[in-house]
């Protein structure tokens, strides 16, 4: 979480393993006005939109193929992480007023939905790979039962990595008598230990570890289909194109950004005149756009959910047709080029 408030030098805010400063900069105050729409904007979007996914898997799909029970998960991700958006844009223009508990609940929220919608987002990839470049099958009995089960760990980790915010996160009334919702053990210099262990944290298991992955699988994809005989190439190559770019375009910068304002020590925080203040919020606003709008973009562009999409405005679908197909996904599209 956090915010416009007037910045103390000891009060700071913790975003993502980061500290960040609360600046009183008029420039940067301006430059943050809009921010409250935006996020209104995106949590429309996220939750209407993965709502309807959630109601086309509900009621067209059954959940028997690896690639559906990833999305779900990918979804409920994307609602957990959306559902604090309204309560940063309220935080951001005004002061924090919901209390303790839901200082701490936005924080888990926000954690463990964005940690787990990147531990998804990887594991979709491996699958699309797999399914692609080595044929697996994607509705073999034993394959869905492990895709239940590292679903399971995979909410098993986002909650436990998220713990340490949890824990650590309260309100506190300022000097101003506003409230704040933050975490209060950065104030101690002999706590300040979690800073780095919360940084690493994210910069390792949630940015490396995955980017790395996600490199790798999409580079097999691409070689796999330019060396095969299929229908529609270009068209496939410019998909994986599309996905790669914009995951690289709304997290790259962002981390980036983090790793130079970390690298400065937490003094570069207290520096308002600092560009990269602005950096970082224009960064972070790309990626906020990539997680909220990123499960639609795996569906939208999946063959099998336009046809469902367009059945829900028509009297003409068959849906026994639709059934033939393996999923919603992506991975359809690719799959059909072949």
């Amino acid at each position: 979480m956090w915010t416009t408030e007037g910045y103390d030098y000891d009060t700071l805010d913790y975003t993502d393993g980061s500290l960040i400063s609360l600046c009183e900069k008029e420039d940067l105050q301006s430059f943050l006005s809009f921010y409250p729409i935006v996020f209104y904007i995106l949590f429309v979007l996220s939750i209407t939109g993965n709502m309807m996914i959630l109601i086309i898997l509900l009621k067209w799909e059954k959940f028997n193929t690896v690639t559906n029970i990833f999305i779900l998960n990918l979804v409920i991700s994307d609602v957990l992480f959306s559902v604090t958006l309204p309560f940063t844009a309220f935080y951001i223009s005004s002061s924090w007023i919901f209390g303790n508990v839901m200082c701490k609940l936005t924080t888990a929220f926000y954690f463990s939905g964005f940690q787990s919608f990147v531990i998804f987002l990887t594991l979709m990839t491996i699958d699309q790979y797999l399914m692609i470049v080595h044929s697996w099958s994607s509705t073999s009995r034993s394959r869905i039962q492990y895709a239940v089960n590292i679903s399971v760990i995979a909410w098993c980790l986002s909650i436990l990595f998220s713990l340490p915010e949890v824990i650590l996160s309260s309100t506190k009334v300022m000097n101003t008598g506003e409230t704040v919702c933050e975490m209060l053990t950065f104030q101690n210099e002999q706590n300040k230990w979690w800073l780095v262990i919360g940084h690493y944290k994210h910069f390792s298991l949630f940015f490396i570890i995955p980017i790395i992955i996600i490199v790798i699988c999409y580079i097999g994809i691409a070689l796999k289909l330019t060396t095969c005989n299929i229908r529609r190439k270009a068209k496939v190559l410019k998909l994986i194109f599309v996905i790669a770019f914009l995951f690289f375009l709304c997290w790259i910068p962002y981390n980036i950004t983090m790793i130079l304002m970390f690298q400065e020590t937490i003094e570069s925080f207290n520096n308002c005149k600092s560009v990269l203040h602005y950096v970082f919020y224009i960064s972070q606003t790309l990626l906020y756009i990539h997680c909220c709008t990123n499960p639609l973009l795996y569906t939208f562009l999946g063959t099998k959910f336009k046809r469902y999409f367009r059945c829900s405005f028509s009297r003409l679908c068959l849906p026994r047709v639709l059934s033939m197909e393996h999923d919603i996904s992506l991975r359809t599209s690719m799959l059909n080029a072949v």
